[in-house]
């Protein structure tokens, strides 16, 4: 079954616009992807880093000031033994550290490796767990102890890491160097005893990642969609122009051949009509019924070439304001010889038309329900007005449209009467369209058929709804 193109179109253009999305978001998975491996990687440097430095120093404080990168990005620096409480405190860091933080949502754990995202500060809270249990349990080190570097240190001390003798110096100044470094490698040695490392990074890169993501993200799609929506509207737009063109073209193709038609037959049926004429008269006993029979041929042929040409004018005519109850129920009296309009219907509204041409659309419409088939008494008309249109519907009790037909009824010489010219119904839809409304027909509900006229409602301030 073929779709309509409205509704190919939509569903095209949504495919796309899913299709876009998805890409959208896969390329900005991607780019957090990223950033949180960069994130994750800038961690675990900073604290080797951290760590590194510490050997040379009796404070961890000490170390991140001497650092340039540590003391950026390091706005907090605490170590935490099994009992929880710090050993160590450098900046805005808790006391007591709470559990409970590793177990969140937010908390993420890799090996050990804790990462909390705070958001209202646009940090991030980098816990390292070194694996120690509380007393009397099992302390595996996860941390492996630093190995002392250079040759031993004055009489009385212990190998320390660069604990080294500088020849030529005063024997009191290697001393107390080496007593330095004996001091942080104490100090260092008892913070690696700590059951938590708790670093709290500031990671502007990743953060400004996050925001442009969240920004840009639902802006791409709500661009995509709106560029889809513009470029299907160009598509329907330059389809109905290329009808529009093709339609002119038949339109000028039909008139061509309708003019000259008009042309050649009307001068046959004039000396049809006078011969018929000057029979009637000199055999007026003889063969009256076929020349009546000659007489309907010839009335009908005329009436299909005024009906072509009538369909071949200009659509828009001359408009002006028209009270379109009246000028149907003139129509209706005239044609059915009664009042065929509703006493519920809209008595007041006003339409911008053609005279000439809108009494053309409602003759044809009144005339194929008075010719269904039905009972002319059911044949009526009913005008309501909402939102700003005025919809007058002419039904019937006759024998309906076939299903088939229903797309096929308002093209120029399709008819199923024997006698209908295939001419009316396009004659309605053009001069309705001109007037800036539609027509539809559908079957009623039981047997019969309704005609839908569509028409913009005219103010008093000469404008329409």
């Amino acid at each position: 079954m073929k779709r309509p193109v409205g509704i190919s179109s939509w569903i095209a253009a949504f495919t796309v616009w899913i299709l876009l999305s998805a890409l959208v978001i896969f390329t900005l998975a991607n780019f957090l992807d990223r950033a949180r491996l960069i994130r994750d990687n800038d961690n675990e440097g900073i604290l080797n880093t951290l760590l590194t430095i510490s050997r040379d120093y009796d404070d961890f404080g000490l170390a991140i000031n001497s650092s340039s990168i540590l003391r950026e990005r390091i706005t907090g620096f605490a170590v935490y033994d099994t009992d929880l409480l710090a050993l160590f405190r450098w900046g805005e860091t808790p006391a007591v550290f709470d559990e409970s933080l590793l177990g969140r949502e937010t908390a993420v754990n890799r090996n050990n490796r804790f990462v909390i995202l705070d958001r209202k500060k646009h940090s991030v809270k980098f816990v390292f767990h070194t694996g120690r249990m509380a007393p009397g349990g099992p302390s595996p080190q996860m941390i492996p102890a630093p190995q002392p570097r250079g040759p031993p240190g004055p009489p009385g001390l212990e190998p320390g890491p660069q604990a080294t003798v500088s020849p030529g110096e005063p024997e009191e100044n290697n001393q107390r160097r080496a007593a330095s470094r004996q001091n942080s490698w104490g100090f260092y040695n008892s913070m690696i005893m700590g059951k938590y490392y708790y670093i709290d990074i500031a990671h502007p890169a990743y953060w400004r990642t996050q925001a442009l993501t969240m920004v840009f993200g639902p802006l791409c799609i709500v661009v995509f969609l709106i560029l889809v929506l513009y470029i299907r509207n160009l598509y329907i737009r330059n389809r109905e122009y290329r009808e529009r063109i093709e339609a002119q073209k038949n339109l000028v193709v039909l008139g061509t051949a309708a003019s000259t038609l008009a042309h050649e037959i009307k001068n046959p049926l004039l000396s049809i009509r006078l011969q018929t004429g000057i029979l009637d008269k000199l055999y007026s006993s003889k063969g009256r019924e076929e020349l009546a029979i000659i007489n309907e041929e010839v009335d009908r042929l005329s009436a299909l070439t005024y009906r072509v040409n009538d369909y071949l004018r200009e659509g828009k005519g001359n408009p002006a304001p028209v009270n379109l109850y009246d000028l149907i129920a003139d129509t209706g009296a005239r044609l059915c010889s009664r009042d065929i309009i509703l006493n519920s219907s809209v008595k007041d509204g006003i339409v911008f038309a053609d005279p000439d041409r809108l009494r053309s659309v409602f003759e044809n419409l009144i005339r194929n329900a008075l010719e269904s088939g039905g009972d002319p008494r059911e044949v009526g008309v009913s005008i309501t007005r909402s939102g700003g249109v005025l919809t007058a519907t002419v039904y019937d009790r006759g024998n309906g449209v076939a299903e088939g037909d229903l797309g096929r009824i308002f093209d120029p010489f399709f008819t199923r009467k024997s006698a209908g010219t295939g001419i009316g119904l396009s004659i309605c839809k053009r001069f309705t369209e001109a007037a800036g409304g539609s027509v539809t027909i559908e079957n009623r509900e039981g047997c019969g058929a309704e005609a839908k006229v569509i028409l913009p409602e005219y103010t008093a301030q000469g404008t329409q709804e």
